[in-house]
């Protein structure tokens, strides 16, 4: 039996609850806000990102690499956000050098393993 939360999976799987909250937002949205063009800009970037973990999930290489990709971006923009950032600094307070080098390290780290899990390069 494969095992479904696994290093392997770890970004089809935010990318999955992500694309899930989308989902959600669009109903949201559409039903109780009634608006009709806000919901179908967030339903497209629905729809890419649960095509994305769909195909992660079946081990398609190029939807593996493009979410290695996405969460390689997010990396480099929280390192830059530890001596750039004035938005979240002012957000997390005092807090903000350790949530942010936290989820630096801990998303550096979940990179590494991905690809080296899924033999990307």
């Amino acid at each position: 039996m494969k095992k479904i939360i696994s290093v392997e999976n770890s970004f089809d799987i935010i990318i999955g609850v992500i694309a899930f909250i989308g989902f959600l937002a669009v109903l949201e949205t559409f039903i109780f806000g009634r608006h009709y063009i806000i919901p179908t800009a967030i339903l497209f970037v629905t729809i890419m990102l649960a095509n994305l973990s769909f195909y992660g999930f079946r081990k398609n290489r190029i939807a593996k690499k493009i979410m290695f990709w996405l969460f390689l971006l997010f990396d480099m923009h929280l390192f830059f956000a530890l001596f750039f950032s004035v938005k979240y600094r002012a957000l997390l307070g005092n807090y903000f050098e350790i949530v942010c080098s936290f989820l630096v390290l801990i998303l550096s780290y979940m990179l590494l393993k991905y690809q080296k899990q899924n033999e990307l390069f």
